[in-house]
């Protein structure tokens, strides 16, 4: 129950977040931020829910047992996260550009390269912040015989928006 709470606060904590910065400056004089967020936020939630799963299911395997196949899995799956980040951040800033030229056929060059530029740095940081942190979840839950899956997922919904939001305001600004 705990953790899918936390998951709900981090929902609302994402949509307060949201309320304050679209008033910053950036929000305000490039319109495809708004089209920015819920592709980025949803591509890379995606992603913290599939390395959390994946992992989850390594510990429930027992194959995150010895210190080698911890360090292992670890470095592959977070490898694999960031390659994914990257895609995920071109993709959603492009998709963003396109969306926002389609209504009046205006492209800014400033304003894709600012979205590209931030998309992909919050996409990788983002990522490898999390990573960390469900893998820290994971083996903790491990350690404690806690499964993993009722305890990672609901983190990484929670924190995956939050943090997301966070970087992509602060970076674009």
């Amino acid at each position: 129950f705990i953790p899918f709470l936390l998951a709900g606060f981090g929902m609302v904590t994402a949509s307060l977040l949201l309320d304050l910065v679209q008033h910053w400056p950036v929000y305000q004089n490039v319109s495809e931020v708004y089209i920015l967020v819920p592709a980025l936020l949803g591509l890379k939630g995606n992603l913290e829910m599939t390395l959390a799963s994946r992992l989850s299911t390594h510990a429930n395997l027992g194959n995150m047992d010895t210190p080698h196949q911890q360090w292992s899995l670890i470095i592959g799956n977070l490898s694999l996260i960031q390659g994914q980040a990257l895609v995920v951040g071109f993709l959603a800033s492009f998709a963003a550009v396109v969306l926002g030229w389609v209504p009046n056929g205006n492209f800014h060059l400033q304003h894709g390269l600012l979205l590209c530029a931030s998309s992909v740095v919050t996409a990788s940081g983002a990522s490898f912040i999390l990573g960390l942190v469900m893998v820290g979840v994971i083996l903790f839950s491990r350690k404690f015989n806690i499964n993993p899956d009722n305890v990672a997922t609901p983190i990484a919904a929670s924190l995956g928006d939050l943090t997301t939001l966070a970087c992509l305001s602060w970076l674009a600004s």
